[in-house]
C-alpha cells in the first residue's frame, strides 16, 4: 500500500488545549490526519458515552476510545489512505419510563472540512481592500452564511477579534460549551472561521471568545440577519428565502425621477401606533394592513420607520441599535418583515427606513437589496456624499439624499407659536426655510424630533385659544405643504392629539370621538390630496419661488409653477381680522378659483372662504382672505 507523506503524532498538551478551550488552530489535531500508512481521527465530544468512524463509502465502523482527557476520542486506522466518514455518536438519555437510553446521531465531522471562508476576500480585509468601492460585501464573509460545502449543507462562520488566541461559535446545537465548535485562526490574520455541518435554523448562537491576557467574553454576532426576542440578545440562524411580488412596482420605480415626483411620507414609530385588540404590540404582517389601510386613505404615498434595525431599549425609539443586518424581533422575522414591504408595495406604498444610527455603506446597500426598501434617512451629509460617490447609480431610483430641513421646519414653528398680534414679517422666515435647499432632497420634516423629548404636540405649540389652537395649526400644516421641500408627518400629529412623543404610549386615536380632531384629520387628508394632485407643489422642489407682494403685516402671497408653467398662488392671514379685499397679484388675466381654503366649514373654520370664481383683465384678483387662513387660487380659464 502506498504510504502517505505525512505524520501526525498524538500530543498530550495539544489534547488539553482543546479540552480547556485554549486552542487556536482545533483542526491541526481534531479531524483526520494521516500518518505514513495510517490516519487517525480525533473528535473531542464532551457528552458522548461511544464515538465510532463511519465510512461513507462501505458503512464500515471504527470504534474509537477515550486519551488523555473525558471527551477527547481518538482512534487509528491502520493501513488506509484517508476517506470521506461520518461520526456516529452515542449519548446516554433518560426515556419517559425513567430509564437510560441509548440516543444515537450521524453527522458529518465540522473538523473534517479545508477552509470555508474564500481566502480571496480574506486578503482583500489583509489589503484593506473590504470596502463596497472594492466590490467587497462583508456578509459574503462574516458572520454566518448558509453554505453547501462540497455536497454538505452547513453554515460557515466567520468573525475578526483582535488579541484573541482563541475563538468558538457557541449555541443550543452544542450546549453553549466553547469548547466543542473552536474555530480555525486563519494565519497570518486575526480571522477564525469554521463551517459545522448541521442544519441550525432557527437556532440561537453566540461567539465565545478568550483574549490574550486570559480574560473570555461572549457576544452576539455582529452580522446576524436575525435574534432572538427581547430581553434575550443571542443571534438566530435563519434563512433569508422570500417569493418576492413587487417586481413590477420595482420596475416602475426605477422609470421615476424621484426629484420631479412627490413624496408625502408618513413617519412611524411601530411600538406606538397602534396595538392589537388584547393590547399587545402589532406584529409585521398585522402592522402592514393597518398602515396601509390608513395612509392609503390619507392620501400619504410613503411611511418612514423609525429605526427597527435590532435595539436593546425599548426607551430608545431603536436608535441604540445592536443588531445592524436585523430587523428587530420585537414584531416578527426577517422573512415577515419582507412580507410587509412587499404588501405595502402592492398597495403603492413605499417604504423608507430611518438608519441614522448606521454609518456603514456596505450595511445600507444590504438593507436596500435584501429588503426592496425605497429609501434611507441619513442625516450625515458627507455620508450620503460617499454613499453616491461609492454606489453611482446602481441606486439612483432609491431616495438617499431625504435630509431633514430641521432648522427651517423649527423657524417656521416659532412663527406660528407666536401670539398673532406680535407675529412679524413672514417674508424673512419663509427666506430661512428655503435657504437651506441643497443638492439633497431636502424634507419639511414634522417629526418626531418636534414633538419629543417633553415638547408637547404640534397642537399644544400654537398660541390662543382651543379654536385658534385648530385654526393656526391649519395654517401652519398648509404652509409647510405649500412651501418647498418633500414632506414629512409624524403619526398621530395628522389628528390633533394632544400629549408629545415618548415611545411608550400608544396614539391615542379616541380624539377621533371630538369634531375638532375629525375636521383636523379630514383637513390633512385634503391637504395630502391637493399636493398630490398639484404637480406645481412638488416638481420644482429645487427651484426659486416667488413672493406675490404683501399688502398687509401679517398677510403673505407665493407661488409655486410646475414644469409646464400651471401657477398655484398661495395667500395667508396670520392675524384675526378678515381680510375682505385682499389684492392677489396674477400677473396673468382669466379666471381664477380657490380650490383650497383652510377656512372651510368643512375643516372647522367660519366658511368665510371665496366660492365663487374670479375674473381679471389686469391679473388683479379681489378675494377674501379670512383670519387665520391659508388659501390656493388657480387659474382654470
Amino acid at each position: 500500500m502506498t504510504k502517505n507523506t505525512e505524520i501526525f503524532v498524538l500530543n498530550q498538551d495539544e489534547v488539553m488545549a482543546i479540552t480547556g478551550a485554549r486552542h487556536g488552530n482545533p483542526h491541526h489535531i481534531l479531524g483526520m490526519h494521516a500518518c505514513l500508512a495510517d490516519v487517525y481521527v480525533n473528535a473531542f465530544l464532551p457528552d458522548a458515552a461511544e464515538v465510532y468512524v463511519v465510512d461513507e463509502k462501505d458503512q464500515t465502523e471504527y470504534p474509537m476510545h477515550v486519551e488523555y482527557a473525558d471527551g477527547f476520542f481518538t482512534v487509528k486506522i491502520e493501513n488506509r489512505q484517508p476517506f470521506a466518514y461520518l461520526l456516529k455518536i452515542v449519548r446516554k438519555v433518560w426515556d419517559a419510563d425513567g430509564e437510560e437510553a441509548d440516543e444515537v446521531s450521524l453527522i458529518k465531522d465540522a473538523y473534517s472540512f479545508s477552509y470555508s471562508a474564500d481566502l480571496e476576500k480574506v486578503m482583500q480585509v489583509v489589503n484593506g481592500e473590504d470596502d463596497v468601492e472594492s466590490g467587497f460585501r462583508i456578509k459574503e464573509l462574516f458572520g454566518a452564511r448558509k453554505l453547501n460545502f462540497d455536497g454538505t449543507e452547513g453554515v460557515a462562520f466567520c468573525i475578526q477579534v483582535p488579541g484573541c488566541v482563541r475563538a468558538s461559535v457557541v449555541g443550543d446545537f452544542n450546549n453553549w460549551d466553547g469548547r466543542v465548535n473552536q474555530m480555525r485562526k486563519i494565519e497570518y490574520t486575526d480571522l477564525f472561521e469554521l463551517f459545522i455541518p448541521y442544519d441550525i435554523n432557527q437556532t440561537r448562537y453566540k461567539f465565545e471568545v478568550l483574549y490574550e491576557n486570559g480574560e473570555t467574553d461572549i457576544f452576539s454576532d455582529p452580522y446576524a440577519t436575525a435574534f432572538e426576542p427581547v430581553p434575550g440578545n443571542a443571534s438566530l440562524f435563519t434563512e433569508l428565502t422570500y417569493d418576492w411580488m413587487d417586481a413590477a412596482y420595482m420596475t416602475d420605480r426605477k422609470k421615476k425621477n424621484i426629484s420631479m415626483e412627490p413624496v408625502n411620507i408618513y413617519e412611524v414609530h411601530m411600538q406606538t401606533f397602534k396595538t392589537d385588540k388584547d393590547g399587545e404590540r402589532l406584529s409585521y404582517q398585522a402592522f402592514a394592513k393597518e398602515i396601509a389601510a390608513y395612509v392609503k386613505s390619507m392620501k400619504y404615498n410613503y411611511i418612514e420607520l423609525m429605526p427597527i434595525m435590532e435595539y436593546s431599549g425599548e426607551d430608545t425609539w431603536g436608535y441604540d441599535t445592536t443588531g445592524i443586518y436585523a430587523p428587530t424581533s420585537r414584531f416578527g422575522s426577517p422573512t415577515d418583515f419582507m412580507a410587509m414591504v412587499d404588501y405595502l408595495h402592492a398597495k403603492g406604498i413605499g417604504v423608507i427606513l430611518d438608519m441614522v444610527p448606521v454609518m456603514d455603506i456596505d450595511c445600507m446597500t444590504y438593507w436596500l437589496e435584501a429588503y426592496h426598501l425605497d429609501g434611507i434617512r441619513l442625516d450625515n451629509k458627507e455620508l450620503i456624499r460617499s454613499f453616491r460617490k461609492v454606489t453611482g447609480d446602481r441606486y439612483a431610483d432609491v431616495m438617499v439624499d431625504l435630509t431633514w430641513n430641521t432648522m427651517g421646519v423649527s423657524k417656521l414653528t416659532e412663527y406660528m407659536k407666536t401670539a398673532p398680534d406680535r407675529r412679524e414679517n413672514f417674508v424673512d422666515y419663509v427666506s430661512s426655510v428655503t435657504g437651506f435647499i441643497s443638492e439633497h432632497q431636502e424634507v419639511s420634516a414634522l417629526s418626531h424630533d418636534q414633538v419629543a423629548y417633553g415638547q408637547g404636540s404640534f397642537i399644544e405649540k400654537m398660541p390662543g385659544g382651543y379654536e385658534d389652537k385648530y385654526a393656526d395649526l391649519r395654517i401652519f400644516y398648509g404652509l409647510n405643504m405649500f412651501l418647498p421641500g418633500k414632506k414629512l408627518m409624524f403619526m398621530g400629529q395628522e389628528i390633533g392629539m394632544f400629549g408629545g412623543f415618548d415611545g411608550y404610549h400608544v396614539i391615542d386615536w379616541s380624539v377621533l370621538e371630538f369634531e375638532a380632531n375629525k375636521y383636523l384629520q379630514k383637513y390633512v387628508k385634503d391637504l395630502n390630496a391637493l399636493y398630490l394632485a398639484e404637480p406645481a407643489f412638488y416638481e420644482a422642489d429645487k427651484l426659486p419661488f416667488v413672493f406675490a407682494g404683501e399688502q398687509e403685516p401679517h398677510t403673505v402671497c407665493f407661488t409655486r409653477t410646475d414644469s409646464k408653467g400651471s401657477v398655484c398662488y398661495v395667500a395667508a392671514n396670520f392675524g384675526t381680522s378678515d381680510q375682505k379685499s385682499y389684492v392677489l397679484q396674477t400677473g396673468a388675466p382669466g379666471t381664477y378659483k380657490e380650490i383650497f381654503s383652510s377656512d372651510a366649514a368643512k375643516y372647522g373654520g367660519e366658511g368665510n372662504n371665496n366660492k365663487q370664481q374670479k375674473v381679471t383683465k389686469d391679473g388683479d384678483i379681489e378675494i377674501v382672505l379670512p383670519a387665520l387662513s391659508i388659501t390656493v387660487f388657480k387659474k382654470v380659464k
